[in-house]
Protein backbone atom coordinates (compact mmCIF):
# COMPACT_ATOMS: atom_id res chain seq x y z
CA UNK A 1 0.00 0.00 0.00
CA UNK A 2 1.53 3.17 -0.91
CA UNK A 3 1.29 5.78 1.50
CA UNK A 4 -0.47 8.34 -1.03
CA UNK A 5 -3.19 6.00 -0.65
CA UNK A 6 -2.66 5.85 3.60
CA UNK A 7 -2.78 9.23 4.15
CA UNK A 8 -6.51 10.00 3.27
CA UNK A 9 -7.43 6.63 4.98
CA UNK A 10 -5.92 8.00 8.39
CA UNK A 11 -7.80 11.05 7.64
CA UNK A 12 -11.04 9.82 7.20
CA UNK A 13 -10.38 7.38 10.68
CA UNK A 14 -9.49 10.54 12.26
CA UNK A 15 -12.41 12.42 11.38
CA UNK A 16 -14.69 9.16 12.39
CA UNK A 17 -13.01 9.36 15.81
CA UNK A 18 -13.66 13.39 16.00
CA UNK A 19 -16.87 12.28 15.13
CA UNK A 20 -17.64 9.72 17.42
CA UNK A 21 -15.88 11.44 20.19
CA UNK A 22 -18.26 14.93 20.12
CA UNK A 23 -21.43 12.26 19.90
CA UNK A 24 -20.19 10.61 22.93
CA UNK A 25 -19.88 13.63 24.65
CA UNK A 26 -22.93 15.25 23.94
CA UNK A 27 -24.68 12.11 23.93
CA UNK A 28 -23.50 11.70 27.90
CA UNK A 29 -24.91 15.31 28.71
CA UNK A 30 -28.33 15.09 27.26
CA UNK A 31 -28.62 11.51 28.76
CA UNK A 32 -27.36 12.22 32.26
CA UNK A 33 -30.56 15.67 32.13
CA UNK A 34 -32.84 12.86 30.80
CA UNK A 35 -32.49 10.78 33.68
CA UNK A 36 -32.22 13.25 36.04
CA UNK A 37 -36.12 15.06 34.61
CA UNK A 38 -37.30 11.30 34.28
CA UNK A 39 -36.64 10.15 37.89
CA UNK A 40 -36.15 12.66 40.16
CA UNK A 41 -37.12 15.89 38.42
CA UNK A 42 -41.14 16.85 39.68
CA UNK A 43 -43.58 16.78 37.26
CA UNK A 44 -44.02 20.29 36.37
CA UNK A 45 -40.52 20.14 35.24
CA UNK A 46 -40.92 17.37 33.16
CA UNK A 47 -43.42 19.40 31.62
CA UNK A 48 -40.68 22.07 31.31
CA UNK A 49 -38.28 19.90 29.63
CA UNK A 50 -40.90 18.62 26.96
CA UNK A 51 -41.94 22.13 26.37
CA UNK A 52 -38.25 23.10 25.60
CA UNK A 53 -38.14 20.04 23.27
CA UNK A 54 -41.08 20.96 21.66
CA UNK A 55 -40.08 24.27 20.65
CA UNK A 56 -36.69 23.57 19.93
CA UNK A 57 -37.81 20.65 17.30
CA UNK A 58 -40.76 22.41 16.04
CA UNK A 59 -38.25 25.63 15.48
CA UNK A 60 -36.18 22.87 13.17
CA UNK A 61 -38.72 21.92 11.28
CA UNK A 62 -40.02 25.37 10.50
CA UNK A 63 -36.95 26.05 9.43
CA UNK A 64 -36.89 23.58 6.82
CA UNK A 65 -39.91 24.44 5.72
CA UNK A 66 -38.68 27.94 5.33
CA UNK A 67 -35.46 26.69 3.34
CA UNK A 68 -38.23 25.40 0.91
CA UNK A 69 -39.87 28.87 1.11
CA UNK A 70 -42.80 27.46 2.05
CA UNK A 71 -45.07 30.25 3.72
CA UNK A 72 -45.78 29.10 7.04
CA UNK A 73 -47.14 31.27 9.85
CA UNK A 74 -44.44 30.46 12.52
CA UNK A 75 -46.05 32.51 15.21
CA UNK A 76 -49.08 30.62 15.41
CA UNK A 77 -47.08 27.28 15.52
CA UNK A 78 -45.25 28.13 18.29
CA UNK A 79 -47.71 29.13 19.77
CA UNK A 80 -49.63 25.87 19.64
CA UNK A 81 -46.48 23.97 20.05
CA UNK A 82 -46.12 25.50 23.56
CA UNK A 83 -49.39 25.17 24.75
CA UNK A 84 -49.21 21.56 23.32
CA UNK A 85 -47.54 19.74 26.62
CA UNK A 86 -50.13 21.36 28.79
CA UNK A 87 -52.80 20.85 27.25
CA UNK A 88 -51.68 16.97 26.95
CA UNK A 89 -51.52 17.31 30.94
CA UNK A 90 -55.19 18.89 31.05
CA UNK A 91 -56.71 15.92 28.34
CA UNK A 92 -57.02 18.69 26.35
CA UNK A 93 -54.81 18.39 23.21
CA UNK A 94 -57.54 17.36 20.99
CA UNK A 95 -59.51 20.38 21.48
CA UNK A 96 -56.20 22.56 20.87
CA UNK A 97 -55.85 21.04 17.67
CA UNK A 98 -58.95 21.87 16.51
CA UNK A 99 -58.42 25.19 17.71
CA UNK A 100 -54.73 25.62 15.52
CA UNK A 101 -56.47 24.26 12.13
CA UNK A 102 -58.89 26.70 12.61
CA UNK A 103 -56.26 29.50 13.62
CA UNK A 104 -54.35 28.71 10.63
CA UNK A 105 -56.83 28.46 8.81
CA UNK A 106 -58.12 31.54 9.18
CA UNK A 107 -54.19 33.45 9.08
CA UNK A 108 -54.18 31.96 5.10
CA UNK A 109 -57.26 33.39 4.18
CA UNK A 110 -55.05 36.85 3.29
CA UNK A 111 -55.09 37.14 -0.52
CA UNK A 112 -50.99 36.81 -0.26
CA UNK A 113 -51.90 33.59 0.67
CA UNK A 114 -54.35 32.30 -2.07
CA UNK A 115 -51.94 30.29 -4.23
CA UNK A 116 -50.37 28.78 -1.46
CA UNK A 117 -53.38 27.60 0.85
CA UNK A 118 -52.61 24.45 0.35
CA UNK A 119 -49.40 23.97 0.85
CA UNK A 120 -48.85 26.88 3.80
CA UNK A 121 -51.78 24.79 5.65
CA UNK A 122 -50.90 21.54 5.15
CA UNK A 123 -46.94 21.92 6.41
CA UNK A 124 -47.91 23.83 9.36
CA UNK A 125 -50.67 21.27 10.70
CA UNK A 126 -48.72 18.58 9.84
CA UNK A 127 -45.47 20.36 12.18
CA UNK A 128 -47.86 21.24 14.79
CA UNK A 129 -49.05 17.26 14.73
CA UNK A 130 -45.83 15.38 13.87
CA UNK A 131 -43.22 17.02 16.11
CA UNK A 132 -45.94 19.03 18.68
CA UNK A 133 -48.40 16.91 19.61
CA UNK A 134 -46.04 13.44 19.36
CA UNK A 135 -43.70 14.81 21.14
CA UNK A 136 -46.17 16.07 23.80
CA UNK A 137 -47.00 12.52 24.34
CA UNK A 138 -44.09 12.10 27.11
CA UNK A 139 -46.27 14.00 29.02
CA UNK A 140 -48.88 11.65 28.67
CA UNK A 141 -46.45 8.50 29.05
CA UNK A 142 -45.36 10.04 32.00
CA UNK A 143 -48.38 9.78 33.72
CA UNK A 144 -49.28 6.08 33.36
CA UNK A 145 -48.91 3.98 36.12
CA UNK A 146 -45.19 3.33 36.41
CA UNK A 147 -45.15 6.59 34.21
CA UNK A 148 -40.81 7.29 34.92
CA UNK A 149 -39.91 3.66 34.07
CA UNK A 150 -41.86 3.41 30.61
CA UNK A 151 -40.71 6.72 29.90
CA UNK A 152 -36.75 5.28 30.64
CA UNK A 153 -38.27 2.72 28.84
CA UNK A 154 -38.73 4.06 25.61
CA UNK A 155 -35.70 6.46 25.68
CA UNK A 156 -33.48 2.91 26.32
CA UNK A 157 -34.91 1.14 23.61
CA UNK A 158 -34.64 3.93 20.65
CA UNK A 159 -31.68 4.95 21.96
CA UNK A 160 -30.06 1.81 22.38
CA UNK A 161 -31.24 0.84 18.80
CA UNK A 162 -29.80 3.79 16.97
CA UNK A 163 -26.48 3.43 19.09
CA UNK A 164 -26.45 -0.42 18.21
CA UNK A 165 -27.28 0.85 13.97
CA UNK A 166 -24.85 3.14 14.07
CA UNK A 167 -21.91 1.09 15.54
CA UNK A 168 -22.81 -1.71 13.22
CA UNK A 169 -23.51 0.25 10.10
CA UNK A 170 -19.71 1.64 10.38
CA UNK A 171 -18.28 -1.53 11.67
CA UNK A 172 -20.07 -4.08 8.88
CA UNK A 173 -22.23 -1.44 6.77
CA UNK A 174 -22.36 -2.79 2.89
CA UNK A 175 -25.84 -2.67 1.74
CA UNK A 176 -27.70 0.21 1.20
CA UNK A 177 -30.83 0.94 3.01
CA UNK A 178 -32.22 3.84 1.73
CA UNK A 179 -29.32 5.80 -0.11
CA UNK A 180 -31.47 7.72 -1.78
CA UNK A 181 -33.25 9.12 1.42
CA UNK A 182 -29.94 8.47 3.90
CA UNK A 183 -26.97 7.66 2.11
CA UNK A 184 -25.11 6.39 5.09
CA UNK A 185 -27.75 3.57 6.62
CA UNK A 186 -27.41 0.05 5.84
CA UNK A 187 -29.50 -2.88 6.10
CA UNK A 188 -26.73 -4.38 8.28
CA UNK A 189 -26.95 -0.93 10.62
CA UNK A 190 -30.87 -1.87 10.56
CA UNK A 191 -31.20 -5.46 11.60
CA UNK A 192 -28.46 -4.62 14.26
CA UNK A 193 -31.06 -1.82 15.61
CA UNK A 194 -33.28 -3.89 15.53
CA UNK A 195 -32.09 -6.80 17.13
CA UNK A 196 -30.48 -4.26 19.99
CA UNK A 197 -33.81 -2.80 21.12
CA UNK A 198 -35.40 -6.17 21.23
CA UNK A 199 -32.83 -7.29 23.63
CA UNK A 200 -33.10 -4.12 25.43
CA UNK A 201 -36.40 -4.44 25.50
CA UNK A 202 -36.45 -8.42 27.12
CA UNK A 203 -33.48 -7.01 29.93
CA UNK A 204 -36.34 -3.82 30.94
CA UNK A 205 -37.78 -6.46 32.49
CA UNK A 206 -35.41 -5.91 35.50
CA UNK A 207 -37.57 -2.38 36.07
CA UNK A 208 -41.00 -3.37 34.55
CA UNK A 209 -41.51 -5.99 36.29
CA UNK A 210 -44.96 -6.30 35.69
CA UNK A 211 -44.96 -6.76 32.06
CA UNK A 212 -44.48 -10.03 30.53
CA UNK A 213 -41.72 -11.06 28.21
CA UNK A 214 -44.40 -11.76 25.14
CA UNK A 215 -45.33 -7.89 25.43
CA UNK A 216 -41.72 -6.53 25.97
CA UNK A 217 -40.43 -8.84 22.48
CA UNK A 218 -43.64 -7.39 20.92
CA UNK A 219 -42.86 -4.00 21.80
CA UNK A 220 -39.46 -4.14 21.04
CA UNK A 221 -39.76 -5.46 18.39
CA UNK A 222 -42.20 -2.82 16.91
CA UNK A 223 -40.31 0.09 18.23
CA UNK A 224 -37.44 -0.91 17.01
CA UNK A 225 -39.01 -1.12 13.81
CA UNK A 226 -41.11 1.87 14.01
CA UNK A 227 -37.81 4.09 15.35
CA UNK A 228 -36.41 3.59 12.18
CA UNK A 229 -39.20 4.36 10.20
CA UNK A 230 -39.14 7.69 12.27
CA UNK A 231 -35.68 8.33 11.60
CA UNK A 232 -35.91 8.02 8.08
CA UNK A 233 -38.93 9.79 7.67
CA UNK A 234 -36.96 12.82 9.33
CA UNK A 235 -33.89 12.13 6.74
CA UNK A 236 -36.90 12.58 4.18
CA UNK A 237 -37.77 15.97 4.94
CA UNK A 238 -34.37 17.20 5.46
CA UNK A 239 -33.34 15.30 1.85
CA UNK A 240 -36.15 17.45 0.90
CA UNK A 241 -35.05 20.85 2.35
CA UNK A 242 -31.36 20.30 1.07
CA UNK A 243 -29.44 19.89 4.47
CA UNK A 244 -27.70 17.23 6.38
CA UNK A 245 -28.94 18.69 10.06
CA UNK A 246 -31.58 19.97 11.49
CA UNK A 247 -29.25 22.06 14.36
CA UNK A 248 -25.50 22.21 15.53
CA UNK A 249 -25.20 19.88 18.30
CA UNK A 250 -21.68 18.41 18.03
CA UNK A 251 -22.00 14.66 16.97
CA UNK A 252 -25.72 14.64 16.78
CA UNK A 253 -26.92 17.31 14.55
CA UNK A 254 -29.85 19.32 16.10
CA UNK A 255 -32.67 18.65 18.86
CA UNK A 256 -34.97 17.19 15.69
CA UNK A 257 -32.14 15.00 14.55
CA UNK A 258 -32.03 13.47 18.01
CA UNK A 259 -35.80 13.39 19.04
CA UNK A 260 -36.65 12.02 15.15
CA UNK A 261 -36.27 8.16 16.20
CA UNK A 262 -38.99 8.95 18.89
CA UNK A 263 -41.65 11.04 17.43
CA UNK A 264 -43.68 7.86 16.26
CA UNK A 265 -42.27 5.62 19.31
CA UNK A 266 -43.64 7.34 22.09
CA UNK A 267 -47.58 7.76 21.38
CA UNK A 268 -46.99 4.48 20.22
CA UNK A 269 -45.64 3.14 23.59
CA UNK A 270 -48.49 5.66 25.66
CA UNK A 271 -51.38 4.12 22.94
CA UNK A 272 -50.03 0.55 23.34
CA UNK A 273 -49.93 0.74 27.29
CA UNK A 274 -53.37 2.20 27.48
CA UNK A 275 -55.11 -0.10 25.26
CA UNK A 276 -53.01 -4.02 25.51
CA UNK A 277 -51.43 -3.25 29.33
CA UNK A 278 -54.82 -1.61 31.23
CA UNK A 279 -53.04 1.34 32.26
CA UNK A 280 -54.59 4.97 32.02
Amino acid sequence: MSVASVKPNLRRLADQMSHLGKRLVSSAFLVSIAVFTIFWGPLWFFIIVTEALVLLSLHEYLSLAERKQIPVNRVLCMISGALMPVAVYYHADMLLLVLSCLAIFSSNFRRAMLHHGLIGTAVAMFGIVYVAWFLSHLVALRMVPHGAPWVFYVALIVKGGDAGAYFAGTRWGKAKLLEHVSPKKSMEGAVAGLLTSVILSLIAKSFLPHVSFGHLLLLGAMVGAISQIGDLGESLIKRDAGVKDSGTIPGLGGILDVMDSLLLTIPFVYHYIVFFLGSS
